[in-house]
């Protein structure tokens, strides 16, 4: 029998111990763009290949292995080989990789997909990870978001923050709204990202994206450019030290909009991260900073479907009401948790958005179980006897 590449097996509760059937391959030497191919065909979102390991893609979350040998040292050499020789300096990603440990970096299968790529060691063995980058632009619709996502592209000065962890959608948030902003306004869009996922083409606005790496030699060289090329809006790709953070908050407070991320587990933690990268001589400046030019916090997390195909964005929203911006100026940040839940500020907690999403037959008990941040009193909720905290209003 010929198994092809596009075949794979679930890897969940796959017992190791039993021995498996032989599995016959085809004799041809399989190069990365078949695995590429694989990951389109099957609607995957990452590719890991590992010298001496059986190969692996997620789809849908979950990952899966394919029915093929696992690559020799020779082909993962063949493969990296393939992805460095596609970048603008080849020879300096090589150093970086060999010299550092990893590099990350951007490739594209020609007219099909681009894939944000790392390509690290592993017991001093190459390995590659890939993520499939979906440039489509997303609308609102297709996303399943809150119409108070949508809103926040009406905004014309500020920040807004989505945070979450690695996978749970946050680009493609920001990039329908991003998407919306050049729509529908004469603007000026400037975006910093690692690398760039969604390329937006102008539209009623002028877009700038600066790829690190590519266009810019570091992610600080390209936010201090950033800010004497006369934005509108900003996007920085991720707030990953205190000086993007401090360039985030600047900007928000000379009157630019500006959209970021962050990586964190609710949105109450989002700001908690945030402030634990204040630069300490400018701690006092930078909280009232934020508390002032806060619109608002998204905090995502990404849930099955219930027929199994495909998921749906859990959202929790923190809007910067009077009492959330208090908190932040003051430095209170163990109070902003108790206001998540409001629903008239246009604000939800991730065990709210569960439940309508469960009313709405788009998840399954045990998904919005799965994914609650107080179980106990989403179980309530979901049965109708919520209380003010799970009710939806």
């Amino acid at each position: 029998m010929s198994v092809k590449v596009g075949q794979v097996v679930e890897n969940a509760d796959i017992d190791r111990d039993t021995p498996q059937p032989e599995i016959h391959v085809e004799e041809r030497r399989l190069t990365l763009h078949d695995f590429l191919k694989t990951i389109i065909k099957v609607n995957g979102s990452d590719l890991h290949l590992q010298a001496g390991s059986v190969p692996m893609i997620r789809v849908d979350g979950r990952a899966r292995f394919l029915d093929v040998p696992a690559p020799t040292d020779e082909l993962m050499k063949e493969y990296v080989d393939t992805i460095i020789n596609a970048q603008g300096e080849p020879e300096d990603r090589r150093h970086h990789l060999e010299h550092k440990g990893s590099v990350d970096v951007a490739y594209s299968l020609p007219g099909a997909a681009r894939f944000r790529t790392n390509i690290f060691h592993s017991r001093e063995k190459y390995a590659i990870v890939m993520r499939r980058i979906v440039t489509k632009i997303p609308n609102f619709e297709e996303l399943n978001l809150p119409p108070q996502v949508e809103e926040l592209a009406n905004n014309h000065r500020g920040i807004v923050v989505v945070s979450g962890t690695t996978g749970s959608g946050k680009s493609t948030s920001l990039a329908a709204i991003i998407g919306k902003i050049n729509r529908t306004r004469s603007e000026r869009i400037i975006t910093v990202e690692d690398p760039i996922e969604f390329e937006h083409d102008n539209a009623k606005a002028l877009v700038s994206q600066v790829e690190v790496g590519t266009d810019s030699e570091s992610y600080e060289y390209a936010l201090r450019s950033m800010m004497r090329q006369d934005p509108d809006t900003i996007l920085i790709g991720e707030i990953r030290d205190s000086f993007s953070l401090t360039t985030a908050l600047r900007a928000a407070d000379t009157g630019h909009l500006v959209f970021t991320t962050v990586h964190a587990t609710n949105a109450p933690m989002t700001i908690e991260r945030m402030v634990s990268l204040f630069d300490p001589a400018q701690k006092e400046l930078q909280q009232t900073q934020l508390g002032l030019n806060l619109i608002a916090v998204l905090c995502q997390r990404l849930a099955k479907k219930r027929e199994g195909k495909g998921r749906v964005p859990v959202i929790e929203i923190m809007m910067a009401t009077p009492i959330v911006r208090k908190y932040i100026i003051e430095g209170e940040f163990e109070k902003l948790k108790g206001t998540v839940g409001n629903r008239e500020a246009g604000s939800q907690s991730f065990d709210q958005h569960l439940t309508e999403l469960f009313q709405k037959q788009i998840i399954d008990v045990n998904e919005a179980k799965r994914l609650a941040s107080n179980v106990d009193a989403l179980t309530l909720a979901l049965r109708g006897i919520g209380n003010s905290d799970t009710r939806l209003r």
